[in-house]
């Protein structure tokens, strides 16, 4: 779960996120873009072509680097595995753009969304009491694209997954069989405060007691979970049922709020051994995962700038490392020796 940007009126981070520039940016092969309608969601499909161009930048600004694209351009012939991406705690859609670019390039269809009630700009104060509806808003995104006529037979509907960035993690998690239990997790915190993830959902949480949330989607066959932050809300019961592959990708730099030893490394000890892999990305951060920052991007989010700190290799490196990691999964599931396996 990302730290919590200062939630300013009209903030400079809000500016940056939500501009768009015309810069471009390398991409392997050309990546099809086109809206998804969703009534109440804004989501983005991110799809292999074979059309080169015109090219347009989606989730491009002065901070970010965004992806090139060819906007409504046809789907490559060939059925195509589905991945559904689902961003962290005040998070947009945008943040996990170019893992969505990376993947539609090696031939998925991707749907990235902004989650109501948990996207930066659309906060609900009761959100934590309410987790199972990020799952329901990424299974209304995949009735969606399963029933768009030009995707739809095109798509494998033996190989969907989900992708989740820290809260988004949970809520792959939770869509992949496992049970959030609010009142486990707020057990589990006790009196802590130095645990993000805490303070967070505490402040959500009003005291109130919350119902442990289930929102199995029997479509997934696979998750990924990006530096996830929640482990300790999911009883042992509701984990060791889960059948389907997990992937456990931890930032290896740790954050003091986001104690490895407390979240990432007790995901590697509670998920099923025989269907689960986990590793630590050697110099990434818990914001490795969203967008790579551009040259004087820290002067431009002035108090926000530790967003763009911290790695001990470029972003864009490690991003190579992250989808290929996450693709192999994805191609191997469960045949992988370990997460890192090389094919």
């Amino acid at each position: 779960m990302a730290k919590e940007p200062p939630m300013r009126p009209l903030s400079l981070l809000m500016i940056l996120l939500f501009a768009s520039t015309g810069a471009q940016a390398q991409t392997a092969a050309p990546v099809g873009h086109d809206r998804l309608d969703i009534p109440g969601i804004e989501a983005r499909v991110l799809y292999p072509t074979t059309r080169p161009g015109p090219v347009t930048m989606i989730a491009d600004n002065p901070a970010f680097v965004g992806v090139p694209v060819v906007d409504q351009a046809p789907l490559a012939d060939g059925l195509h595995p589905v991945a559904l991406l689902s961003h962290g705690y005040s998070g947009l859609w945008r943040n996990q753009a170019w893992l969505a670019g990376r993947m539609a390039a090696a031939g998925y269809v991707v749907v990235t969304l902004n989650h109501p009630g948990t996207t930066f700009g659309d906060m609900s104060p009761d959100w934590a009491q309410h987790s199972a509806d990020r799952v329901h808003q990424l299974s209304r995104a995949l009735d969606a694209l399963l029933d768009t006529p030009r995707f739809a037979a095109s798509l494998d509907r033996d190989r969907i997954a989900v992708i989740g960035h820290s809260l988004g993690g949970s809520t792959a998690l939770m869509m992949a069989g496992g049970t959030f239990s609010f009142d486990r997790l707020m057990t589990a915190c006790g009196d802590a405060t130095d645990a993000l993830v805490c303070s967070l959902y505490r402040k959500s949480g009003s005291g109130q007691a919350v119902a442990p949330a289930m929102a199995r989607d029997p479509r997934i066959r696979a998750a990924v979970l990006l530096d996830m932050e929640g482990i300790r809300a999911f009883p042992p019961e509701s984990l060791a049922g889960i059948s389907i592959p997990v992937l456990a990708l931890a930032a290896g730099i740790e954050d003091p709020a986001l104690p490895l030893g407390w979240e990432s490394r007790e995901q590697a000890a509670r998920l099923p051994a025989a269907t689960s892999r986990y590793a630590e990305i050697i110099g990434a951060t818990h914001f490795t995962f969203i967008s790579e920052c551009k040259p004087g991007a820290e002067e431009l989010l002035e108090e926000d700038a530790y967003i763009c700190r911290g790695e001990t290799a470029p972003r864009a490196v490690l991003h190579d490392e992250i989808a290929k990691t996450v693709i192999r999964f994805l191609t191997a599931g469960t045949q992988m020796v370990s997460a890192l396996q090389q094919p």
